[in-house]
């Protein structure tokens, strides 16, 4: 697909979307639940500190990211070399680092996976979600949107 190319999908939560071809992310690995799923859209909020994650193959599977630094004061992390390599990187400067937001609570976000962040490089369209094998968070860890 050309960069400036338009691809129409689906998504229950969203509704039908228009997106451009270069905001599809491509997880070689899959998520981890969803091994089978390769392409994901991010789809922008109208916040600076969240983005969608639409699934372009299952309407029915959209991931709410945030931005870990908004949103856990102090939040540091040091994603494995081999990760980033597996992804073409060779710096965790060079990708956006998010979290994905369980809605728990009446539909209200109230925790995050901090454990398990999602990395993408947006230069490269790629994405690989890592597990930290020695994070002193947790999967459930609990945050507050305003």
């Amino acid at each position: 697909m050309a960069t400036g190319e338009l691809v129409n999908l689906q998504s229950v939560l969203l509704g039908p979307l228009q997106i451009r071809a270069d905001t599809i992310i491509s997880f070689a690995a899959g998520l981890p639940g969803f091994a089978h799923l390769r392409d994901f859209a991010l789809v922008e909020t109208q916040r600076d500190d969240l983005v969608w994650l639409q699934s372009v193959d299952l309407p029915e599977l959209t991931f709410l990211l945030a931005d870990p630094f908004a949103l856990v004061a102090g939040f540091e992390v040091d994603i494995p070399a081999s990760d980033l390599a597996a992804m073409g990187a060779t710096d965790q400067r060079d990708a956006l680092l998010v979290l994905v937001v369980a809605q728990l609570d009446g539909g209200q976000p109230t925790s995050a996976n901090l454990q398990s962040p999602v990395v993408i490089d947006r230069d490269r369209r790629l994405g690989r979600q890592v597990v930290l094998p020695d994070s002193r968070y947790g999967m459930h860890h609990p945050i507050t949107i305003a």
